[in-house]
Order: structure tokens, then C-alpha cells, then sequence
């Protein structure tokens, strides 16, 4: 019979996953990354599945070819993996403090909202949607770079992860000149009202979002150590 000095139950704790369903997580989202980008390497070599010119046409514009579903997939794909190496670095305790968790949240939404909203046609009128995409691409291109560098930077010490680390923000700081082509002539634009030439923008950017990937993976490798 319960009496006031009867000692409340405690509630049991949720069992923390085994590293053995940590490292099944993470291997589906590694293989989600790597089948995103066999699909952005088709879109790149079939000419009928994306018929545009990849030195000067941006990513964005697969979504206005026939393609255009394996551009979708590959950005969906890639925010699912995203998810799953954000939430094992969390609970292995890499991922910390506010301004980290926010860049790499805003990755992973900025490239679902990638998907979702639609680039407007080159020439035709703007519209939300397209500020939407505009907004979200320019968000997700910064903000991986960001979240792996802080991750680096706040974990440089231990040496566990001193070459995780190091990577992390290698990589990081490799993608920021790709950032300028985009960057300069915004910002002259903006100031000035001058309209400056930009070249090769997309292979610039295609460089950008190979560094992002191999970032990503880096940081993936980074969470399955953790889980051992």
C-alpha cells in the first residue's frame, strides 16, 4: 500500500542505440549521399537526361530538364543523410553548441527546400518560389562549410579527432574561394547597382559541391569512430 513516504517510480530511461544500430544508420546514410551523387553524375554525362551546359548552367537548372526527378532525389537524398550524421553527432556529443547545431540544420533544410522550390527559368519573371530556392541554396552552400569548420575548431585538441578535425576544417576553408564568383558580383550589384560579369559559374559551384559532399562524408566518418 502507497504511503507518502513511499519513493515516486522513476521512470525508465530509453536504452541509447548500440553502436551496432548507430553504424547501420550511418551506413544508410552514407549509401543515400553516394546513390545522390550517382545520380548527379548521370544528369552530367547523359545528355538527354540533362541537356545543359555544366560550365556555365547552374545545378538548379536539372530541375528543368527531363531529369529533373534525379535532381530532386539526389537533393532529398543527401538531406536524409545529412539528418542521420547530424543526429549520431549529437548524441556522441561532437555536435555541440548553438551556432553549430544551427549551420548544420540549415544544411540539411536548405537542401530539402532546394528540392522542393523550384529555380525560376532564366528570363522569366521572379516569383516566391524562386526567392524561396535563391534563399535556400545560398544558406545550404554556406552553412556546411560552417558547421564543419566550428566542429573542427571546438574538437581540435582531443587526439582521437585531431584528424577529423583537422579535415573538417581544411575542407571548410577550401570551399570559401568558391564563394566569391557568387559573392562579389551580389555584393557590387547590391552597393553599387553595377551588374558584374560572372564566368564558368557552374563549374565553380560544381566544385563547391563536390568539396560539400566529401565534407559530408568526412563527417560521417567522423560519427561511426565515435560510435565504437
Amino acid at each position: 500500500m502507497a504511503t507518502e513516504l513511499t519513493p515516486a517510480p522513476v521512470p525508465a530511461l530509453a536504452p541509447a542505440p548500440s553502436a551496432k544500430a548507430t553504424k547501420r544508420a550511418l551506413g544508410a546514410a552514407v549509401a543515400a549521399v553516394l546513390v545522390a551523387a550517382a545520380l548527379l553524375v548521370v544528369l552530367h554525362v547523359d545528355r538527354y537526361w540533362g541537356p545543359i551546359d555544366p560550365v556555365s548552367a547552374m545545378l538548379s537548372d536539372y530541375a528543368w530538364t527531363p531529369g529533373w526527378w534525379m535532381w530532386a532525389a539526389a537533393m532529398l537524398l543527401t538531406s536524409a543523410g545529412s539528418v542521420a550524421v547530424a543526429v549520431v553527432l549529437r548524441r556522441q556529443g561532437l555536435l555541440c553548441g548553438a551556432l553549430t547545431v544551427v549551420a548544420m540544420l540549415a544544411w540539411c533544410v536548405g537542401l530539402a527546400a532546394v528540392a522542393l522550390f523550384t529555380k525560376d527559368p532564366q528570363g522569366n519573371a521572379v516569383t516566391w518560389v524562386g526567392k524561396v530556392h535563391l534563399g535556400a541554396t545560398g544558406i545550404s552552400c554556406v552553412s556546411l562549410p560552417l558547421a564543419g569548420w566550428l566542429l573542427g575548431w571546438t574538437h581540435r585538441k582531443p587526439p582521437q579527432w585531431r584528424s577529423y578535425a583537422r579535415w573538417s576544417r581544411i575542407l571548410a576553408v577550401a570551399a570559401v574561394p568558391f564563394f566569391l564568383p557568387f559573392l562579389i558580383p551580389f555584393a557590387a550589384n547590391v552597393a553599387f547597382g553595377q551588374h558584374l560579369p560572372t564566368v564558368a559559374t557552374g563549374l565553380v559551384e560544381r566544385l563547391m559541391a563536390v568539396l560539400e559532399l566529401v565534407e559530408l562524408l568526412v563527417l560521417a566518418g567522423w560519427a561511426w569512430r565515435a560510435a565504437e
